[in-house]
């Protein structure tokens, strides 16, 4: 079996959570790349290709980077703790198609990512609920 390596980029400035998203991440199957900046994906298409891209970025960036949401928008998943119902049709119109509220619940995040297609050759993620501890109400 020669399956494709599956790349998560993870954009955020707090190292805590960053370190978060990676153990998750590696979980799911995803090498993990942290990094500061948007700027800092240019070159790494391939990689993006087969991945996805998670990140707390601000609206303003998103607003001046246009042809990043264009390319990417169907792999990039956008984490804030600032989503709120007047924003997340705003966010929509720019192209942003997956969101999750932070801090960031693992289950929200695999919803996310399963709705994300991968190219053949990538392997499919193995998502399947794994039991993450019993809980009883």
């Amino acid at each position: 079996m020669n399956e494709k390596v599956k790349w998560a980029f993870v954009i955020d400035r707090d190292e805590f959570v960053r370190l978060s998203l990676n153990k998750i991440l590696q979980k799911y199957g995803f090498q993990v790349v942290e990094i500061e900046d948007i700027s800092q994906l240019e070159g790494r298409e391939k990689e993006i290709r087969g991945g996805v891209i998670l990140g707390d970025v601000e609206m303003e960036v998103l607003e001046r980077k246009p042809p990043f949401l264009k390319k990417w928008r169907d792999r990039f998943i956008l984490m804030s703790p600032l989503i709120t119902d007047e924003i997340a049709p705003r966010l929509k119109k720019m192209g942003i198609q997956h969101i999750v509220r932070k801090p960031v619940d693992p289950r929200m995040l695999r919803r996310a990512i399963r709705q994300i297609s991968f190219p053949e050759g990538v392997g499919a993620l193995s998502l399947s609920r794994k039991r993450e501890g019993s809980r009883t109400n």
